[in-house]
């Protein structure tokens, strides 16, 4: 019957639809908020950890059991293995609806991806896929140390609440998008002069994070829709995205701005750090580990012995590799962690206790 559709009916059939299933997942969503876009990747060692008894050896049957994987936890199918790999991949391997459009993927191989199988699941993807596909993919992804490059939250207003995109722009002129008393970027598109189709956009994916509002019933053709969406885009550009976004997706877009966590006054809103901010705090998370754990023997060493030969044992040690907690970070991080931890130890003008004279205690020779 919809294949006899002209193309404007088609588009409001598919409207309607969307419509539908999009009401039934804000029903049973975390405070309304739906996952509708995920990428992540994951480490090609992480792969020994799979449940199957007979990994495969190549990429290419890697990226095919990967992606039959991905369409069991999502209740979709194997759809087909691509000639040609995607995103600078050597294969790709799709998944597919039960009306044959592709609605996710999985790629792997190649030497500039550093070893990792990238999966991805498209908004129609999102909409469709069974009830509970985020707590399985969730769990999948968290036993393979999986990384979200990308994951889009969304709440959807089907009867106009909260005043549109009109709203939107009317909060980001009040301040209620500034961070640190800096307003991001703002950008229109479609016919505000007519007032439909209208998108209004803030920030740019190249910060890593993004909010759009658009009316999403205009999108499929029904002009007289009042319904609209509210969308947080995060990427892992300059971002440490949790996993936890993706069970807990009305914190993370409530956390992405002052607007959005307005739009959700119930939830408590958790920000998704920057990666220069996790950096820091790795550093820190060092610097008292050395002062908890190591700093006693250097400082009775250093009082009997003096203190040049921490100067030797740096520059003995310069060529071992860096710490786990450090491996990753940029110079500019960890000097400003470092900054950060040890403020107390390098103030221009001592306590008055650290001017007096130090008495050592008397110490006993070890046994030879």
């Amino acid at each position: 019957m919809t294949d006899r559709l002209s193309p404007a009916e088609q588009l409001l059939f598919d409207g309607k639809r969307v419509l539908i299933k999009t009401q039934e997942r804000a029903a049973r969503a975390d405070s309304g908020v739906i996952v509708d876009y995920l990428r992540f990747t994951v480490k090609h060692e992480r792969l020994k950890d799979l449940e199957d008894a007979h990994l495969p050896q190549s990429d290419a049957a890697f990226v095919r059991l990967l992606a039959q994987r991905l369409a069991q936890l999502t209740g979709f199918s194997f759809g087909e293995a691509r000639q040609k790999g995607r995103d600078y991949y050597d294969h790709t391997c799709t998944i597919w609806n039960a009306n044959g459009h592709e609605v996710g993927s999985v790629s792997g191989g190649g030497e500039y991806q550093r070893g990792t199988f990238c999966f991805t699941l498209k908004g129609e993807g999102c909409t469709y896929a069974a009830q509970g596909w985020e707590r399985a993919v969730y769990d999948f992804a968290q036993a393979l140390d999986a990384k979200i490059t990308r994951i889009d939250l969304a709440r959807d207003y089907f009867t106009g609440e909260k005043g549109g995109v009109e709203a939107v722009r009317a909060g980001y002129l009040n301040g209620e998008f500034d961070y640190r008393n800096r307003r991001p970027s703002q950008e229109n598109a479609g016919c505000w002069d007519n007032g439909h189709s209208r998108t209004y956009y803030v920030g740019k994916r190249e910060s890593g994070k993004m909010f759009r509002a658009y009316e999403k019933g205009h999108q499929y053709g029904d002009m007289n829709s009042q319904w609209w969406r509210a969308e947080v885009e995060y990427r892992s550009h300059q971002r440490i995205i949790p996993l936890e976004a993706l069970i807990r997706p009305a914190n993370y877009f409530a956390g992405a701005y002052e607007y959005c966590a307005d739009l959700l006054l119930d939830v408590l809103p958790v920000t998704v750090p920057t990666a220069h901010a996790v950096a820091e705090a790795s550093t820190e998370r060092t610097v008292r580990w050395v002062e908890r754990t190591v700093a006693p023997a250097v400082v009775h060493l250093s009082l009997n012995c003096g203190f040049d030969w921490l100067t030797r044992l740096v520059i003995e040690h310069a060529d071992r590799p860096l710490p786990k907690a450090l491996r990753g970070l940029q110079p500019e991080a960890i000097k400003q962690g470092m900054d950060n931890a040890t403020k107390r130890f390098t103030r221009s003008t001592p306590e008055p206790a650290l001017c007096a004279p130090i008495n050592l205690p008397e110490t006993e020779s070890e046994p030879s």
